[in-house]
């Protein structure tokens, strides 16, 4: 089964939780709505993307997308269709790579990204108690659904090197249609290592940008 992360209401984004904590104490930053902060303060964002801190994915649909790693997960096959390539984020990795939904980061609370051991909790919804798991890898939550109940993984977490690198994103979508929570559109990404950041490139420049593979004709 494809690892897979909901987009939830905003997007997904790739991160390193120790990057990012590092960002936040250099630049004295105490407001854990990261979101909010983020989208008010353009030169704050803009250094993120200078600085390899983190990197948006947004604009995008309410979707589950599968989620490839070069060298970690098997590429993408012949029931899908690439729609797009983009290449030079930057990204600088130090305790393992997030991938999550973006609005966990609304607050970002770092010890979520810490935990050593497995956690299970409960909290009200709509139709009863929703189901929660945490481990040092994932995150996920049951909902209910028209088609049942169905796990929806808000991140996972990949083992990658530390270091500093350019990475690359290229988006899928699948021939046949299957019913949720099966992914119908996913991102492969992969990564070139490199000394240092040399300029950079953000990914909310709708102009340059479109990773909303779903609309993608």
């Amino acid at each position: 089964m494809d690892r897979m992360v909901i987009a939830g209401g905003y997007g997904i984004c790739l991160f390193s939780a120790d990057t990012l904590q590092d960002f936040l104490k250099r630049e004295k930053i105490r407001k854990r709505k990261l979101l909010s902060l983020l989208q008010k303060d353009k030169e704050l964002y803009l250094n993120t993307q200078r600085e390899g801190i983190f990197i948006p994915l947004v604009g995008i649909d309410h979707y589950n997308y599968a989620i490839k790693l070069e060298g970690q997960d098997e590429p993408f096959d012949d029931q899908w269709v690439q729609k797009i390539s983009y290449e030079g984020f930057n990204l600088e990795v130090k305790d393992g790579l997030w991938i999550s939904a973006i609005e966990q980061l609304e607050p970002f609370e770092p010890k979520e990204y810490h935990i050593k051991e497995e956690e299970f909790y409960t909290t009200p919804g709509y139709f009863g108690s929703v189901e929660h798991y945490h481990s040092p890898w994932e995150r996920w939550y049951k909902s209910e659904t028209p088609d049942g109940i169905c796990t929806i993984y808000t991140d996972i977490k990949y083992n990658v090197p530390a270091g500093k690198y350019l990475l690359s994103i290229k988006g899928y979508t699948r021939k046949e249609h299957q019913k949720f929570p099966t992914p119908n559109c996913g991102f492969f990404f992969s990564f070139t290592e490199v000394d240092s950041f040399e300029g950079f490139r953000n990914p909310r420049e709708s102009d340059e940008y479109d990773f909303n593979l779903g609309s993608i004709k």
